[in-house]
């Protein structure tokens, strides 16, 4: 590892786990790639809500900081149909554990928006239209929930849409996103977000 390197650990869900993708084509990797930063520390399994990915951080071997933070959080709370306040206050917590661990500023921080599975061949005969309305929700909260803290913010959902044309977008599994959608993600948090 190049410590001479940005340091970057990305947090969450299956999303940032690259559930069916090779390691180097999760986004969190392409990212870093891009960037010229370290390898990512990765914090994220497949399934997690925001209670389980606290409970996953409170026994990784964490650095005393990171010169990088990502969250993107949120998708399983609601296929779970947990409580939005739940998630708000889960979010909270996870506040308090990320901006000790940023190294510099909160604006090193960024959250990223939860992408709309609805659309999915998986979630066909799972009431799409509620799941896409109770995300459009979740991400209100979430972007709030960056701006109050003044993290940087990156909207990926429209993207995630263009998986109901294009087939390729997605992964085996017909859920989740492939590396090539994963690929349209960075360049979009590369275009939002700013890195310097």
């Amino acid at each position: 590892m190049d410590d001479s390197k940005p340091s970057y650990l990305a947090l969450g869900d299956s999303y940032s786990f690259g559930e069916g993708v090779r390691e180097n084509e999760r986004w969190p990797t392409q990212l870093a790639q891009k960037l010229d930063w370290q390898t990512p520390q990765i914090i994220a399994t497949t399934g997690w809500t925001t209670s389980e990915l606290i409970d996953g951080i409170s026994i990784s071997e964490l650095d005393t900081s990171y010169d990088w933070i990502s969250l993107l959080i949120g998708v399983n709370n609601q296929y779970r149909g947990q409580s939005i306040k739940s998630y708000q206050s889960d979010l909270e917590i996870l506040a308090n554990i990320m901006l000790p661990l940023v190294r510099h500023k909160s604006q090193q921080v960024f959250v990223i928006s939860i992408p709309d599975y609805g659309i999915t061949p998986f979630a066909r005969d799972k009431n799409p239209q509620r799941i896409s309305q109770e995300l459009s929700q979740y991400n209100q909260i979430n972007k709030n929930f960056a701006f109050q803290h003044g993290f940087q913010y990156c909207d990926i959902t429209q993207l995630s849409l263009k998986a109901k044309q294009n087939k390729d977008y997605l992964v085996d599994d017909q859920l989740h996103p492939s590396g090539s959608m994963y690929k349209i993600w960075v360049d979009e948090i590369l275009k939002t977000c700013l890195f310097s």
